[in-house]
């Protein structure tokens, strides 16, 4: 009953730190490079279990936060008629550099050859109120989209900390992934590609 009581208290006081929704941006083009997530928590925030692991991009034998929301980001962009560039690529051209600013993100993408938008995603609080039956994850994050020709941030959205509601999740793993899709759906929202331009018709 008390945790009960804590609970609602806890997510009336975060929901007024929320970021409020921004305004939808125009349509941006077609196609978007998605880079690994800058951790800035201190802590791996690992994920385990071999199912999740086959799920999700790296099949290495962690598999973190920063993997699912990168995985969950490309996936959500997809689904909104994005191309989004081939993870592998990625991968391979980055050699295991990360990101750490939107600036560091246009400079990394220049350095392996990208062109279309990059997205630059930071983990700044990540924190689950308990290791067992996680009713919540307080979650602070920010996005960026960024073009690498001019170093310009074409969109960015700062979600600053409040809790992501986990119901029935048992253990903080679990609840560490149902927080990161939530988080991804809600961050990307606004997003919309360039329409397609239909091919002239000949005569």
């Amino acid at each position: 009953m008390i945790r009960a009581v804590t609970l609602v208290v806890l997510f009336g006081c975060l929901a007024g730190c929320a970021t409020p929704s921004s305004l939808p941006p125009p349509p941006l083009g077609r196609t978007v490079a998605v880079l690994p997530p800058n951790n800035r928590t201190g802590d791996p925030l690992v994920v385990a279990g071999t199912g999740l692991i086959d799920r999700y991009v790296r099949h290495a034998e962690l598999l973190t936060v920063a993997d699912v929301l990168l995985s969950e980001a490309r996936f959500q962009l997809q689904q909104k008629g994005f191309d989004v560039t081939n993870w592998q690529t990625i991968d391979g051209a980055l050699k295991g550099r990360v990101p750490t600013s939107p600036d560091s993100a246009a400079a990394l993408a220049t350095l392996i050859g990208r062109r279309e938008l990059v997205l630059y995603l930071e983990i700044r609080r990540w924190e689950a109120d308990a290791p067992m039956h996680t009713a919540f994850v307080i979650v602070g994050l920010s996005a960026s989209l960024v073009d690498p020709s001019s170093g310009r941030v074409v969109w960015q959205q700062e979600r600053r900390a409040a809790p992501v509601a986990t119901p029935g999740e048992i253990r903080v793993e679990s609840a560490y992934v149902t927080a990161a899709r939530k988080v991804m759906a809600e961050t990307l929202a606004p997003l919309r590609p360039e329409p397609l331009v239909p091919s002239p018709r000949t005569p």
